[in-house]
This record gives C-alpha cells, structure tokens and sequence, in this order.
C-alpha cells in the first residue's frame, strides 16, 4: 500500500518482448534500500524489484499492465514518479494507494501559474461515480484532491512543490496519465449494490 507522496526517477532503458517489458528506472532515493522482489510504484503502477543495478531498479512489466498504463509510452530518458511502500512506523500524508491503476486518462487543460497550476483532466465516464468534490485521487501515483467536478472533467490545484517534485510540470494538453481512484470510494460503491441485492 501507498500513500501517493512520491520521488523522482528516469526511465534507463526499456527492452520490450512478447510477454511483457522489462523497465529500468535511476532511483538514486531508494536504489540503497530495496531488496528485490520488493513492490515499488512507479507513476503509480505497483511493479515488483528483478534487479539493483547501482541506483538504478529494474522491473518487469507484464502485458495487462502496459495495456492499462501509460508505460506503453514511455521513452529514454523520461521523468517517472517514484514511491516505496507506507511502512508501518511511517504517516500517511496522502490517502491510501494501492498501486492498482484503475484507466488512464487525458489531460485536456493546462494553466500554469506563479501560485499554482490547475490541470483538467477528462475522466472515462464510467469512471466518474468515483470522483467528488475534495476527494482523493491518484494520479500518476501522486496523491491529489480534487478542486472541481464538472460533468466527466476534474480540476486539480497543484502547488508549485509538487510540480518541482513530480512530472506534473511536464504534462500538456492531450497527454494521458494514470488514474487510481479512491478505494474507499470503490469499497463503498460494493457495499451498497450487495446490500441492493439482498433487499
């Protein structure tokens, strides 16, 4: 389990092969203190360690995950966002991720400004039950709150040090990122269809 406060880390190199990818990320923050077979969430994918190399950790990355991601358009050199597992003895300064990528989703605006950037990112519509005013969202692993509902379409607010921290600065118009939506959300929704179905 996460919490979407994330690091940095670049794409090394990317070897694709008929059952899936086998990633190599710098992750000089964490390089020291994965073991492998350790999960490790990169833009919010929960991926597990096959190599340490370095500070550099490989991973690989099975077909279902580079279909439902935004891995499939990763290139050399690429700023990802990068976060260990929430230990026991640590705080939850996000919400709880888990590292499942729910879709992916496009980034249809993008205001930059000296306080604050705003991004407005259009949400599959069947997706769009699990999204509120001041909820919790992931996206690209980074725990966000939500600013605004309007229809399908979210805005967020982002503060200028997780722009500095994260690859939220490199997003434009028409880009797709990855959306992990709240569980308790998800969790909830269950609840009340199997208490729909036994009434």
């Amino acid at each position: 389990m996460f919490t979407g406060i994330v690091s940095e880390g670049y794409i090394v190199s990317i070897l694709p092969n008929e059952e899936g990818w086998a990633l190599e990320v710098e992750a000089s923050k964490f390089a020291s203190i994965v073991q492998i077979g350790d999960s490790v969430a990169i833009d919010g994918a929960c991926l597990s360690v096959t190599k340490i190399d370095g500070n550099n950790l490989s991973f690989f990355v099975s077909t279902e995950s580079i279909d439902k991601t935004i891995i499939s358009n990763y290139k050399l050199g690429a700023k990802v966002n990068i976060e260990l597992p929430m230990q026991p003895t640590g705080y939850l300064g996000g919400h709880y991720v888990l590292g499942h990528v729910d879709t992916t989703a496009n980034v249809a605006k993008v205001i930059a400004g000296e306080q604050a950037w705003f991004f407005t990112i259009a949400i599959p519509k069947q997706f769009v039950k699990y999204v509120v005013y001041k909820g919790s969202i992931a996206i690209n692993g980074i725990s966000l709150t939500i600013n605004k509902v309007i229809e399908n379409e979210i805005e967020l607010c982002i503060i200028p040090v997780t722009i500095s921290k994260t690859n939220m600065s490199l997003l434009k118009q028409g880009d797709i990122v990855n959306i992990e939506f709240d569980i308790l959300a998800k969790y909830t929704e269950q609840l009340l269809n199997k208490r729909e179905i036994k009434e």
